[in-house]
Order: structure tokens, then sequence, then C-alpha cells
């Protein structure tokens, strides 16, 4: 250790004395011995020996008096010197206490005078720069003991910060601190230890030093700050799994730093594109090798740092893709599934459309305005009157279109119109011959959701002949009044004349208004009426049907058998057009409601097989279907009548070859496929097909379609949420698709049951007591029961079937009742009754035409009991008859 130099060490003043002292007395000595010598030897001038000998004695005394005077000062020389030495070793003790107990600090301890000079340190204080132990001494200075540091690298400083300036920095905050203030600074060495270094001013002005080891501190403070972020990145981490939608992170080098499982799902993206470091030009790639360029190179998202979002369309499915970059290069892409948004704004825009052709087609001058005083909507007959050379209005103010001089005359009506209150008044309609034209005008005031007027609703009828009428009117009573003193008599008569020919017109005024009312009314519930008239239209079929029926159980002549064939091909075939337009009427209704449920694709699919099997077979077609294991969230009435249209269309306008049915995986989704090899459509062919009525060129020998099937099809797919799509060449072949969602394993899976009919040869001798209020519909289910030779007892009501069967004597097989009877009586309730009456449960069957879900729930609510819809089918009929007997 290096001891520290002070003035103790060097030669004391007080000795330095004493020579002196020594040297002078040695001095005196020697004149006293030579005066001696000359008195003893020599004589005075005038021989005055005595003389001289006083004058030697004076100086003896003299040299005995500086003698004792020099005695007692070399005495307190040595009594100075004593207290010296002693002062001297207390000193000597007191700093070697002092380097013990500096020593004795676990921190490093260093001080530097005013002139920043090291002029002590503990051990402690060389443990922290041990490369440098050797060159640390007292007298260096602070800024040469941090060159060494640094140029020995024992201090780890910034990439940023050059040396020069660190020193400079740490001198500028010593300096502060001689001016009387502290300061503490932090080191990073080399080593991988921390030392934070506290300095105060000492009371010489110098700088006193602690220096204190805290690598444990920030080892803490780092493990601290790594435990916060792992916490922040597991709740970051979670917090992207929990989103409905895809979000990948990709840093600076376009390599994906993390991912949520959405964003998998909805890409439909292998696992090596979900792995962590996985760039982004194999996602592009990725995508352009399965043809979806809107998300690999071609999209815009790919090549541009925008936070606007992207829509784009992949295989019939819509997405919103949205770029946001971070600090530090990277990006941040989501992607939000909006196909049912899109298929939502699509079905708000046909909706639009049918508003806007309903509105232009009536004479009525109609018009939206917002509060602004901004047209929003104006239909036909508005712009004609009220557009300047049929210039553009939605968009425009009030003021702008109709002129300063009009909006100031309309401006009272305008606010009591925004301000909530209806606003009734006449006004000049605008002529291009000329003439006057008058109209009247309603305001009425738009409320939204909170009662807050958002702008106000104009109708302006003409009502120029009206005026016109009162004008005349206006200009008889004037010729009157002039008359009447000349023709009093007369005038009257013709007054009263008048007054019947205006009450006439008003008469017919207000019929022509309630015309217009009934009119619009009967519009309205056209589609409700066709939707409810199903058992009006269908019973008088259902009784020809069943004489037809009867007939050809009968012997009959050679050549009335094919017309009657004819007779019942034709009454099919309205009872098809009657069925088609009803399941439209009730779809657009409402009255048709989804129940979803979970659905096994592949007895599905075998059914329809079935189904269409005779029908591929009698145009000798080839149907090929490959059932899938799949199962779906659907509804299976309707998904079987969608793709049951699908199959016979490829049936329909097939000529030759094959018609395939089968199902792709899509992601999420299962896309069942109808392919052909028929005629094919015309690409600009491809959204009439989907009208009422449109038909493609028929296929020689095949049988007429009447136009509505794919019409059903997008009514039944907007209703399921399911997207329909379809791909055709002509002269090659056509697709049919509809995309299905997957169901998960969470529930129970429904199949379609596919009940197997009984043997319907043997129905004779069958008891059936048949119940229906219609007496030509009980004549023909009589007239056939008995050509199958059924025993038949037929009752028009539950009297006369109770009657009917205690005169028979016997117990019906099975009862057959029509569904709406007499007198507000349902079946349901005549089946209860005669069971009670038998006290025992003997099948049964409703027949009804009417096909709403209440009825259905009635006939389940009873067991044993079956629905028949009207007209019935003999085969049918006759199997349900056969089951009594099995």
């Amino acid at each position: 250790m290096q001891q520290p130099t002070t003035e103790a060490a060097k030669q004391p003043p007080a000795r330095l004395s004493i020579s002196e002292l020594e040297r002078e007395n040695a001095k005196l000595k020697e004149i006293n011995r030579a005066l001696m010598t000359r008195v003893e030897h020599s004589l005075d001038i005038q021989g005055n020996a005595y003389h001289l000998f006083q004058t030697a004695i004076l100086l003896d005394r003299k040299v005995r008096d500086r003698t004792r005077e020099l005695e007692q000062a070399l005495q307190a020389v040595e009594i100075s010197n004593q207290e010296l030495n002693e002062a001297i070793i207390v000193s000597h003790t007191t700093q070697n206490r002092l380097q013990d107990a500096i020593n004795s600090i676990s921190e490093g301890f260093a001080i530097f005078d005013p002139q920043d000079h090291l002029i002590l340190f503990n051990r402690r204080f060389l443990d922290f720069w041990p490369h440098l132990t050797d060159r640390i001494h007292t007298g260096i200075t602070f800024d040469q003991l941090m060159q060494l540091a640094l140029a020995e690298q024992c201090i780890n400083v910034n990439d940023d910060v050059s040396h020069e300036d660190w020193i400079k920095h740490h001198l500028d905050q010593r300096h502060a601190t001689r001016r009387g203030g502290a300061n503490r600074a932090v080191y990073a060495l080399s080593t991988g230890r921390w030392v934070q270094v506290n300095e105060r001013r000492s009371i010489e002005g110098g700088i006193a030093s602690i220096y204190t080891d805290i690598t444990d501190l920030k080892d803490e403070e780092r493990q601290e700050r790594e435990k916060v972020l792992a916490e922040t990145s597991a709740h970051l981490q979670a917090t992207l799994e929990s989103m409905s939608i895809g979000v990948a992170v990709f840093d600076h080098k376009q390599r994906l730093a993390t991912a949520n499982r959405r964003y998998g799902e909805l890409l439909e993206l292998p696992a090596t594109l979900l792995t962590p470091g996985s760039s982004f030009q194999s996602f592009q790639a990725f995508n352009d090798k399965r043809g979806v360029p809107e998300l690999g190179t071609g999209s815009l998202i790919a090549t541009s740092n925008t936070t606007a979002p992207v829509e784009v369309s992949v295989n019939g499915r819509w997405f919103s893709l949205k770029r946001d970059p971070m600090p530090d290069g990277g990006f941040v892409i989501s992607y939000a599934e909006i196909t049912e948004r899109r298929l939502a704004e699509e079905a708000l825009h046909d909706s639009e459309e049918r508003i806007r052709l309903f509105a232009n087609a009536m004479p009525t001058m109609m018009c939206y305005i917002d509060d602004q005083e901004h047209y929003r909507f104006a239909n036909r007959a508005y712009r004609a009157n009220f557009s300047q050379n049929g210039g553009q209005i939605v968009g425009r103010t009030m003021r702008s279109v109709l002129g300063t001089h009009v909006y100031n005359a309309r401006r009272p009506y305008i606010e009591r119109a925004l301000n909530g209150s209806t606003a009734l008044f006449d006004l000049p309609l605008p002529s291009a011959d000329g003439e006057e034209r008058f109209g009247l005008a309603t305001y009425v005031p738009h409320r939204n959701v909170h009662g807050q007027v958002v702008g106000f609703f104009t109708l302006i009828q003409d009502i120029t002949e009206r005026r016109r009428a009162q004008h005349i009117l206006e200009a008889a009573n004037e010729e009157l009044e002039r008359r009447v003193h000349e023709r009093t008599a007369s005038l009257q008569q013709l007054n009263d004349a008048l007054m019947l020919e205006v009450e006439k017109r008003r008469r017919i005024t207000r019929e022509l208004r309630n015309a217009k009312i009934e009119a619009e009314r009967a519009n309205v519930s056209k589609t409700q009426f066709l939707a409810d008239a199903s058992h009006d239209l269908l019973q008088p079929l259902n009784a020809a049907r069943l004489f037809i029926a009867a007939a050809q159980d009968n012997p009959l002549p050679d050549k009335l058998r094919p017309l009657l064939g004819k007779v019942d091909h034709a009454l099919a075939n309205v009872e098809d057009i009657l069925n088609i337009l009803l399941d439209i009427s009730k779809l657009d209704a409402g009255h048709v409601t989804a129940e979803i449920q979970r659905v096994a694709l592949a007895p599905l699919m075998r059914a329809l097989r079935d189904d269409i099997a005779p029908l591929a077979e009698q145009h000798d077609l080839e149907l090929t279907v490959l059932p899938s294991d799949q199962t779906v969230y659907t509804d299976p009435r309707l998904l079987r009548r969608l793709l049951q249209n699908f199959l016979t269309n490829a049936c329909r306008y097939t000529p030759r070859g094959r018609i395939l049915f089968g199902a792709r995986r899509r992601g999420t989704n299962v896309e069942l496929q109808v392919l052909d090899t028929g005629i094919g459509i015309p690409q600009d062919r491809l959204d009439d097909i989907f009208e009422e009525f449109h038909r493609l060129t028929q296929v020689d020998g095949s049988d007429k379609g009447y136009g509505l099937g794919l019409s059903i099809v997008r009514r039944i797919s907007r209703l399921l949420h399911h997207p329909v799509q379809v791909h055709s060449t002509v002269d090659r072949g056509s697709l049919f698709s509809v995309l299905v969602p997957i169901a998960d394993d969470a529930t129970e899976t429904v199949a379609p049951q596919v009940k197997a009919l009984p043997n319907p040869s043997n129905v004779a001798g069958v008891r059936v007591l048949v119940v229906d209020n219609d007496p030509d519909i009980l004549d023909g289910m009589t007239s056939l029961l008995d050509t199958w030779h059924c025993r038949v007892i037929a009752a028009t009501d539950e009297q006369a079937a109770i009657d009917a069967i205690a005169q028979a004597g016997e117990k019906p097989d099975i009862l057959l009742a029509d569904y709406h009877l007499d007198n507000g009586r349902i079946g349901t309730d005549l089946i209860a009754a005669v069971r009670d009456r038998l006290g025992h449960v003997i099948p049964a069957a409703v027949i009804t035409a009417d096909r709403n879900n209440e009825v259905q729930e009635m006939v389940q609510m009873l067991p044993a009991v079956s629905l028949l819809l009207k007209p019935i089918k003999p085969a049918r009929l006759r199997a349900l008859i056969a089951s009594v007997r099995q």
C-alpha cells in the first residue's frame, strides 16, 4: 500500500536553530580564546597591562552571560524539539488509525485535493481497478485515472459517446460538486460489475468519493425487468389469441415474430408459415402458388406501409387487410373476415334498388333532405320537376337547387320540419310549357333511435287539376255574383248545381284516393296472400288427382288411358308450379325459418342420390356421388331442397355424359359441388339464371323447366347464409356449388333419416276411416280406395265418423282426416276424439294443403300420426295404408 507523504517526514525547523546556536557558541569560544591569548602576550601601547586585564575580565563576564543565555535558549529548544517529536508520533498514530479505518470500509474510498490530485484511498478502491493497481498512487489526478481506466477498457462506454466527451462530462460534474453540490454516477465495468460513485465536497475544497458495488442490485433490476417483459409478452400473446381477427407481426427483416391462431385459420396456412422466423416473402409465394394473388405479391398491402384497410375477395370470402408500421422498421398485418358484412351490404343494396324503383315508378315527387339541408335522395318525378337541365340533385343544398327566392319562401316550413312538426302547404310547380302548375307539399320529420330529428321526407303531389277546378269554381262564383241582382232565382239554381258538381268531384277524389290506398294495400299484401292461399288453391287440384288415380286403377279403353295420363301429367305440372310459387311466396314473406343444426353430409348425399338416380337413368346420364364424412351447420330440409334443384337442373340441361356430386374442404367450410357435362351457360348470363321464369335453351327430349328452381336456390342461400357459386363453359358443362360451415364436435349430429317404405302391394281389406268436409274430395278418396279393394268408412265430421263406425260394427285400421273441417274443427282434434271413443290408439294421418310449421307441430304432438300434403300422391298414400299391416 502506498503511504501518504506529509511534512512530518522532513527536517524539523527547531533542530536547524540548535545547530546555528552551536556554531555561534563555537565562534564565541574561539573569540574568547583569542582575546585571552592577546591579553596575555600583548602590551598596551602605553604599557598599561592592568587596564588590559580589566578589559579581559569584562569581556569574560560578557562571554559567561552570553553563554548562560545561550544554554537557556538551547534548553528551551530541546524542550520544543521533544514536544514536536511527541506531536509527530501522535500525527503518525492518527494517520495510521485513519488508514486502518478507511481500509475497514466495505466500499471504495478516495479523497482528492482541490487540484483534483489523489491524496488518500483504501484497498477496496483499488479492487475496482484490478488492471491499474500498480499505476494508482497519491498525486495522480482524476483525469489521468479515468484516461488509464478507459485506455485499459476497465469501463464500458456506449459506442455513440467518445472517451473525451465521457471524461469531460464527469469532470464538469466534479466542478459542480466543488461549488457545494453533490454528485452521483454509475459505471459499468468491463468485469461485469456495476459501481455507484457518490461524491461530496470536502472541507478544504477537495472531493471525497465513495465507490459502492451495486452489481447485485443491477442483476435484480435486470431480472425484474426481464420478468416484467416476459409477463407483458405473455399478456400480449394472450390478447392476440383472444382476438377474432388474424394478426401477424413481422420484424424489420420481414420475418414472422408472432401470430395468433386465428391468423392461420382464416388464411388456411400451413404450419411452416406460422413458425416464428418464417419470411414474409414465403407467405407471398405460398399465396401466389395457390392462386390467391390478392394475398401474395399482387396485394397492395404487401408493398406499402399505408394504415388504410384494403378489402379483397378470396374464393368467395371477403377479407379486410390492414398493415401498420412499427418503430423498429417491422409491421403488423391484421386480417378480418367481412363476408357476412358484404353479403348484408349486397342485400341492403338490392333492397335500396327495389325501393328506388318503386319510388321512381310513382308520380308523386319524393325526396329526403338531412338536417344540413342537403339532398340525400330524390325520385325521378322530383328530379324532372326541380333539376335544371337534368343536373345532379343528391348532395347539393336546397338553396342551390331551388334558388334563393323559392328557398326563402319554403324556409318557415323547413324549420318547422327540422323542429319535429309536420308541415303541409301549397306551392307553385315549375312548368316547361309556361302553364301554371301547383303542388301540395308535405314535410315529414325523420327521427333517429334517440328521438333526434336528422332530416325530413318531402312528398309533393301535383294538384294542378284540382286548382284549375277551384279557379273555374271561383270564376263561376264571380259570374254568379255579377248576375245576382238580375237573375237571383236562376243563380240559386245554378249555384245548387255547381255545389252538387263540387260534391261529386270531392266524392270522386275521395274514391280515387281510397282506390289508390286499396291498390297499395293489395300490392303489399300480394306476397302474404300467395303464401297463405295454399289450402284453397290445392283443394280442387287434390280432388282431381284423386279421381284420376282412381280412374287409372280401373280398366279403361286403350284410347282413353294415354289421354288420362296426359291429364295427370298436366295436373302434376300445375301442382309443381303451385308448390314452387308457394315456396317463393313463403320465402319472400318470411314464413320460412332456418333450423340450424349439426347435419352429417354422407346420409344426406346418399338420399339425394337415391332421389335423382331414376331421373338421371331416364336421361341416360351417368350419376356419380362421392359422399363426404364431414358434419356441417345447416338446415337439412332447406339444404336438401337447394342441392336437389342443382341436380335436377344438371339432368335437365345435360343431353349426354355424366353428373358428379361431391364435396371439397375449404378451410372451415365444405363446398358441395354439382358438376355436369351439359350445354353450359354464357358468362354474360350467369346472373340472369337466378331470376324468376328465366330458362336457358331447352335440350331436346328433356322436361321443360319453369325457370324458378334457381330463384328458390338464391332465396335459400340468403336465408341460410350459404354462398352459392357457378362456373360454366359453353358446350363443356357447368359447376354449381354452395359453401356450408363445418360443425365442431361439441354437439350431437343429426343425420337425415330416410324411412324405408313398406310394400304397398297388399292393401286389400284394410278398414279405412276417411273424414273430409269437402264432398268432392271425399268422393275422390272413396273411389280411389275402392279401386284398391279397401273397406272404406266415409264421414264429413266427427259425429258422422263416430256414427259410421257404430253402424259398420267394426273398428277402422287407419284414420285419414282432413286438417281444416267445418265449424272451426281441425283434424288433430278429431283424431284424438275418435281414439278416446274407441279406447285405443289407431294409426292416423292428417291430410292438408297448409304447409305452416304450426300444422307440423300439431301433428308431431300426437303419437302414430303422419302428415300428408295435398295434392296427395297415390303411391305415398298406398304405402301409408300398407304400413298398418306391418
